[in-house]
């Protein structure tokens, strides 16, 4: 549910001459037309100060001079120029998915274009960002340098080209699960080009339905590791020796690493174009990638994963006339502790601050899964699986490298 780090993960720019027009105006006409398309998408992202300036232009075409960039250079007030297009990023500072501290090292400096192509820097390749990331930085576009428009018209060409204009498009501003389901074919590109927003958006028009589906991370924990140790204690009391139980409750723990990389490829990961099914992919999985950092979705709700667990309960009954009834109770509740250790885990890979070598590679071989190859690193407590059916990212020297 960047190298790995997306969205101006490392903000270190050139300290030399600002882009040429014509990087920047490749990059404007390649994300352009979303942009144009969707403005309303744009206010809600912004700051004050980025709405006052939204409004002045026209859907995020104003020009801006570097001058007036420089005094919006504060935590809570912070514009960024990219290709010599103008960012507020104010109310994304603090839902970074890289941390708050990469943004604020580098925000006094000019243009970060070319680094976040992996054109410059020590390590280029570790700072290179997506395509994803570059459309996710659209709903924070309010203008255009206007020094660097000075130097050239070439980039006067229209940012529509009309692609869009036959296909549905999802308002962000209304519930969206029975809305998904109207991209059909498109739906599976739509869903895979993330968005970051302040403000988690609504599912349901029903307050009580919308209540259901947000989740806090430590009610988790706090509904499932009584159910572990009510697990573990009936597998005691029905004869499992307890110097067996640990072995029995790390092997149910090792085959929830396979259940858990089976379900994220095969399921979670399915393409779909029905409309129930879109909207069944939407509700299981698929919101996830689109907004990677809504944090009251980030965990599975009690209720759909009770569901889940009863399910896999019964598929598994054949293991008692192996293991013994006891020794499945026993490995189902090691599984059980995994799964809450993935949720968790889960949770801290994208809000946590990594805090030595194992977490940092561990957060930006799951954020290289969001925001730059989809289709591998889909081991979230482990990359295991993916080693050994071969969705193990084959630049992980470039995800796996730690900033100098």
């Amino acid at each position: 549910m960047s190298s790995a780090i997306p969205l101006m993960a490392s903000l270190q720019p050139s300290q030399g001459e600002p882009p040429k027009l014509e990087e920047g105006a490749v990059r404007r006409r390649q994300v352009g037309a979303a942009a144009q398309a969707a403005p309303e998408a744009f206010s809600g992202a912004l700051s004050e100060s980025g709405k006052k300036a939204l409004e002045d232009g026209i859907a995020g075409n104003r020009l801006v001079s570097l001058a007036e960039v420089s005094k919006h250079k504060s935590e809570s007030d912070l514009w960024v120029v990219v290709d010599g297009v103008v960012y507020d990023i104010s109310r994304f500072v603090d839902t970074h998915p890289g941390g708050v501290e990469v943004i604020l090292e580098y925000m006094h400096l000019k243009d970060v274009g070319k680094l976040m192509r992996g054109e410059e820097g020590d390590s280029p390749a570790s700072h290179s960002h997506s395509n994803y990331a570059f459309r996710m930085l659209q709903q924070f576009r309010i203008g255009l340098v206007s020094e660097f428009q000075s130097r050239s018209n070439e980039d006067g060409a229209s940012l529509s080209d009309g692609s869009e204009e036959n296909r549905y498009v999802v308002d962000l501003n209304k519930p969206l699960v029975f809305q998904v389901g109207k991209l059909g074919a498109d739906y599976d590109r739509w869903v895979h080009d993330p968005i970051v927003q302040k403000e988690p958006p609504r599912f349901f028009e029903s307050d009580v339905a919308e209540f259901f589906t947000r989740t806090a991370w430590w009610v988790i924990p706090a509904v499932w590791v009584p159910v572990v140790m009510y697990m573990a204690m009936e597998a005691h009391n029905q004869g499992i020796r307890l110097s067996v139980m640990p072995l029995s409750m790390v092997a149910g723990a090792f085959i929830w690493t396979f259940v858990e990389y089976l379900l994220h490829r095969y399921v979670f990961h399915m393409k779909t174009s029905g409309y129930w099914t879109n909207t069944a992919h939407y509700f299981l999985h698929g919101f996830h990638h689109k907004h990677p950092m809504d944090g009251t979705r980030l965990v599975f709700p009690p209720a759909i994963t009770a569901i889940i667990v009863c399910i896999i309960w019964y598929l598994t009954e054949p293991v008692a006339y192996i293991v013994t009834p006891p020794g499945k109770l026993s490995m189902f509740s090691g599984g059980l502790l995994a799964y809450v250790a993935y949720d968790l885990t889960h949770y801290f890979l994208h809000f946590g601050t990594p805090y030595n070598q194992m977490s940092r590679m561990m957060k930006r071989f799951h954020l290289n899964h969001h925001f730059r190859e989809q289709s591998n690193s889909y081991g979230v407590t482990t990359p295991f699986w993916d080693t050994v059916f071969g969705t193990f990212p084959q630049h992980a020297n470039q995800i796996l490298g730690t900033r100098q």
